[in-house]
C-alpha cells in the first residue's frame, strides 16, 4: 500500500484561531500555506518610514496601513508593507474590495514579490500595486502593477495616489550608503 503527503491548506478563518500560537512569529498566509516572513532589513524601515511620511494625509484619514494583513481570499492574508484603502474600515480587516493600492518593499523579497503575491493581488481585483524595488541600493524603482498588464510601468522619479505625488528621488535619497544588514551585524560584533 502507498502512502502519499497530503498537503493542508488552511482558510484565512482558520489561520485567524491559529493567532494565540503564531503570537510573536511575524507570519502570513499565502495559498493556505503559513509562510515566515523575512526579517526587515535597514534599506527596507527607512523607504517604508519615508512613504508613511508622504501618504500622512491618507493616514490621518484612516486610509493606510502599515504591515497590517489584507484578506485578498479565501486562502490569502498577506500582509503588505502599505495597504491604501478606498475609506476608513472601522473595526475590521480589509479585503480586496477595500483596497486601492498595495505597496510592497522589496529587498531580499523581490522574486516572491513579483512572482506569488502581484499576481494573487491582481486576480483579487486589486486596481494597483506597487513594488518598491530596493534589491540594488544604487538603482532602486517602483514598479507599478495594474491588472491585465503583463508587465509593469517602472518609476524612478515620481508615483502617484489619491491626489499625493510621492517624489522617489527623496524615497531612495542615500539609500545606496545603506550598507547590507549583513555588513551591519558584523560591524557590531566587531565592535562589542
Amino acid at each position: 500500500m502507498r502512502s502519499t503527503l497530503q498537503r493542508v491548506r488552511f482558510t484565512a478563518a482558520e489561520y485567524a484561531r491559529m493567532a494565540s500560537i503564531l503570537a510573536g512569529r511575524p507570519t502570513e498566509l499565502i495559498d493556505g500555506e503559513i509562510i515566515e516572513m523575512a526579517p526587515i532589513g535597514t534599506a527596507h524601515l527607512v523607504v517604508v518610514d519615508r512613504l508613511e511620511r508622504h501618504l500622512a494625509r491618507l493616514k490621518a484619514e484612516g486610509r493606510l496601513q502599515s504591515g497590517q494583513p489584507v484578506r485578498i481570499r479565501d486562502y490569502d492574508e498577506p500582509q503588505p508593507d502599505l495597504t491604501i484603502l478606498r475609506a476608513p474600515l472601522g473595526l475590521r480587516k480589509p479585503n480586496a474590495t477595500d483596497c486601492r493600492l498595495l505597496i510592497e518593499v522589496s529587498d531580499s523579497t523581490y522574486t516572491t514579490d513579483t512572482g506569488v503575491k502581484v499576481p494573487r493581488y491582481l486576480a483579487a481585483g486589486i486596481p494597483e500595486v506597487w513594488v518598491v524595488n530596493i534589491s540594488e541600493h544604487r538603482n532602486p524603482s517602483v514598479e507599478v502593477w495594474t491588472p491585465g498588464s503583463s508587465q509593469p510601468t517602472l518609476a524612478r522619479k515620481v508615483v502617484s495616489v489619491a491626489g499625493i505625488d510621492v517624489p522617489l528621488p527623496e524615497i531612495f535619497d542615500h539609500l545606496a550608503d545603506i550598507p547590507p544588514d549583513e555588513e551591519l551585524a558584523s560591524r557590531e560584533v566587531a565592535g562589542s
